[in-house]
């Protein structure tokens, strides 16, 4: 799913008190869509509880005691299905399609999804009647049967929350990888092939590596070969600590927190605070 909410401002030809205005398209729909919602709640004894602030019509359907509410630093498993107000299902991802959401993740998805699931803590589950600026607005996906403007419901449960480590972990295990070797500085590296006699690497080596850049979702966001001095800071820290502990001629995946990768910020491709895994084989030592 993609973030399609677009903001347009269309002069309009009406006046006021003899002065012409500015209409904001997505507060018009948010206006009418919330007056759409508040009255389908009304006639269907929902129960809806309002969020003012979003225009979000909102129930949770299970609630667990001192709920832990998700944070940046968390990935969450969740499962959603959305459709719209007449019932007709656009999304449906069941718990055992492994949907998982990130802070990185952001961007990917609508404002609305954002919310929704920053609004239910582990374990929980509830039900997100949409206005449609928060979700396709004007635009929705030729895919989807849904017009533009439309009012979305979201149903969602947040199943649990990992911490980086732990999802580490579980994308080792799903994956069916091997025990890695965790590193002085939290690079694990999983070796995938006996390792060479000798030809160990240290600080100043210049070497040749081939490399599959992807995210734990196995998007690949980069490949190729380039040569590198090992130790002099021209890739990230945690690509040099993963190449250090290599012997020229290995193979091996390293994955990298995104602590000692693009941190916080990220970079042109890659959101801040991703966690990122690598293919790499040690071609050549040049010196």
């Amino acid at each position: 799913m993609k973030n399609v909410i677009i903001t347009v401002l269309v002069a309009m030809g009406l006046s006021s008190c003899g002065k012409n205005f500015i209409e904001n398209e997505d507060q018009k729909y948010l206006d009418l869509n919330r007056e759409e919602i508040r009255a389908y709640n009304e006639a269907n004894n929902l129960d809806l509880e309002e969020n003012v602030a979003t225009g979000i019509f909102f129930k949770k359907l299970v609630e667990v005691e001192n709920p832990v509410y998700p944070d940046g630093d968390v990935t969450l498993h969740v499962a959603f299905k959305l459709s719209t107000l007449d019932g007709k299902e656009l999304v449906n991802v069941a718990p055992e399609d492994s949907s998982f959401f990130s802070a990185s993740s952001a961007s990917s998805v609508f404002q609305g999804f954002v919310i929704a699931v920053s609004s239910l803590g582990e374990g929980e589950k509830g039900v997100f009647y949409l206005p449609s600026p928060l979700v396709y607005g004007a635009n929705p996906p030729e895919n989807l049967a849904v017009d533009p403007w439309e009012v979305t419901v979201l149903e969602m449960e947040n199943i649990k929350s990992y911490s980086e480590d732990d999802f580490i972990d579980l994308y080792i295990a799903r994956n069916n990888l091997a025990t890695p070797e965790v590193t002085d500085k939290g690079v694990r590296i999983i070796r995938n092939a006996d390792r060479p006699a000798d030809g160990d690497l240290v600080a100043g080596d210049l070497v040749t590596v081939k490399y599959k850049g992807y995210f734990l979702n196995k998007t690949t966001f980069d490949e190729g070969e380039f040569e590198v001095s090992l130790g002099s800071g021209a890739v990230i820290p945690g690509f040099d600590d993963g190449l250090l502990n290599m012997r020229v001629g290995e193979k091996a995946t390293i994955i990298i927190p995104w602590s000692l990768g693009y941190g916080e910020q990220g970079s042109s491709s890659i959101p801040g605070k991703t966690t990122l895994a690598f293919d790499v084989e040690i071609l050549s030592k040049s010196n």
